[in-house]
């Protein structure tokens, strides 16, 4: 089958998880004997390309007029944001960019990760050329001008103004669309868009990533000191703030390390803070690789999100390596956590009640020990193979 992805970042331009899995489902599919092209956006003129052959699938990288590129788009003024999402909106470049893309692949079905970046808009091009569609759902983009509905430090109570507007825009450019199905990787995700967005009129499926996370090197070793650990982004919708707090009030009576693996905005502050701590380590930016080793290293991760996550890599990635994960209950981390089967589940942004959850682990570490045997036993299910072959048969059916 000809498939076309369409993301607006990708390999090597990546920023987060939905351009990873993006990329992994790409190399799945010409692995498994498919014809794969890729959209993206181009963050210079001078990264273009059109049709290059990169890891088995063609990529065409193009420039799309905006007041900023994407990956430029945290340290934009907020001046030029309003511009940038009426472009990504309307601009009728947008759809005349993807249509020559669509008219040089063919493709037999395209499958949509992230469209905000290369215009909403685009959408008609697929509907003209009467394209079956697949989206795979990886935020909430289509009810969110800022993709997460969290905003100053809180999650948005409902849609405003601007979010009401575009959503009503985007519902439409979704209606040209005869042939349309929807993936998402946790079912709080659909829970959520259906508010705001009739999904419910067409095919919706809940299908893992069929990610691809490497495995560690080296042996793990034990340790009589209790090993936590938090991946991710330094931003305070992670809720590492409430963490931090909870183990520096803990930190008098017990032992433990705690690493942190992860950049962002809030980073020099919490350094500030907290940096330190003898029992806390900050480590930046890693690979995929590095968070494997200190993964198989680690003894619990941390999961304290306070806005509604999806289905996080990382917690994918930990139980897939046998590691127990105590995450915040709430969006997708029930789906994947089950309390004192796997993990454990704590009421987020709830200091007191993260402490008396961590305290509980280091009161007695044994009670990891079936955690972990449970976690390693249910690693099959995030078997990359089984979940590609789970998407592939949501393009095959609304391409047929």
């Amino acid at each position: 089958m000809r498939i076309l992805l369409i993301a607006t970042l990708f390999k090597p331009f990546f920023e987060g998880g939905a351009e990873i899995s993006a990329h992994y489902f790409a190399t799945w599919l010409v692995e498994n004997g498919h014809e794969v092209s890729v959209l993206a956006t181009a963050p210079t003129p001078a990264d273009e390309t059109w049709g290059t052959v990169e890891d088995g699938y063609r990529i065409y990288r193009v420039s799309i007029p905006r007041a900023y590129t994407p990956l430029e788009a945290s340290r934009a003024p907020v001046w030029k944001k309003p511009i940038w999402h009426a472009q990504d909106l309307l601009d009728p470049r947008n759809e005349a960019v993807v249509g020559r893309v669509l008219d040089a692949v063919k493709p037999d079905v395209v499958n949509i990760h992230i469209l905000q970046g290369i215009g909403y808009n685009a959408l008609k091009a697929l509907g003209k050329r009467n394209l079956p569609v697949v989206y795979t759902l990886h935020d909430l983009g289509l009810a969110c001008v800022k993709m997460a509905m969290f905003i100053d430090g809180k999650e948005c109570a409902g849609q405003c103004t601007t979010c009401a507007l575009s959503s009503k825009v985007k519902t439409g450019y979704l209606r040209s669309i005869e042939r349309l199905a929807f993936i998402s990787p946790s079912t709080a995700n659909f829970d959520k868009l259906r508010q705001f967005q009739p999904i419910d009129d067409y095919p919706c499926h809940r299908v893992l990533n069929a990610n691809r996370y490497p495995l560690p090197e080296q042996p793990r070793v034990e340790s009589d000191v209790p090993r936590l650990l938090y991946v991710g982004r330094l931003h305070v919708s992670k809720g590492v703030e409430v963490v931090l707090e909870a183990l520096d009030s803990l930190s008098e009576r017990y032992r433990f390390t705690m690493d942190i693996l992860g950049a962002g905005p809030d980073e020099a502050r919490w350094r500030e803070t907290y940096g330190d701590r003898p029992w806390l380590r900050f480590h930046g930016h890693v690979t995929l690789e590095q968070v494997a080793e200190v993964m198989n290293q680690s003894d619990l991760l941390l999961v304290p999100s306070i806005w509604h996550e999806n289905s996080p890599g990382v917690v994918i990635q930990a139980l897939g390596l046998g590691l127990p994960v105590m995450g915040s209950n709430k969006g997708g981390i029930p789906e994947l956590v089950s309390d004192g089967v796997n993990g454990l589940l704590v009421a987020p942004g709830d200091v007191a009640a993260w402490r008396d959850a961590i305290a509980g682990v280091l009161d007695a570490p044994e009670r990891l020990t079936p955690l972990r045997a449970e976690a390693a036993a249910a690693t099959f299910e995030f078997d990359r193979d089984y979940l590609g072959r789970k998407a592939l048969a949501v393009l095959e059916s609304v391409a047929r």
